[in-house]
């Protein structure tokens, strides 16, 4: 980034962190309801999903080979998804009924669960394959 432009998201982040103190300050004193806290916290989550997906798609433009890697890592993570998704039940058991809404939430969650089985095994077996590896490099 030029020097210019990191001056701008400086003073930016200076104006939006002296708002949100001055917000908490009101807030606490009792100026401020808590419906105005949430709207600006809501303010504040769309506008870091905001500058996460354009700076990411800045620079998949600038680096188009780390944007392939990328674009593999989000395959890859949709294909877990789906076969997440394809494996989960949508049983509903009566301990569970006031937890979950119905079978689409049931599938929903039994989604989740595999995903993260998957997940979490695959980083297993890729931490234990690194160190296996350099014992024997």
């Amino acid at each position: 980034m030029s020097n210019g432009s990191n001056k701008i998201l400086s003073i930016l982040l200076y104006v939006l962190m002296g708002i949100s103190a001055l917000l908490g300050v009101l807030f606490y004193s009792g100026s401020v309801s808590t419906d105005v806290i949430m709207y600006w916290c809501y303010a504040l989550l769309g506008l870091g999903v905001v500058a996460a997906v354009v700076f990411a798609i800045v620079n998949m433009i600038r680096s188009p080979k780390g944007a392939k890697s990328a674009v593999i890592g989000v395959v890859a993570l949709l294909a877990v998804f789906g076969i997440s998704y394809g494996l989960a039940g949508d049983e509903m058991n009566d301990v569970y009924a006031e937890f979950i809404s119905g079978p689409e939430a049931s599938k929903r969650v039994g989604m989740g669960l595999i995903a993260f089985y998957i997940l979490g095994i695959g980083a297993i077996a890729v931490t234990v394959f690194s160190g296996v590896s350099k014992l024997f490099k």
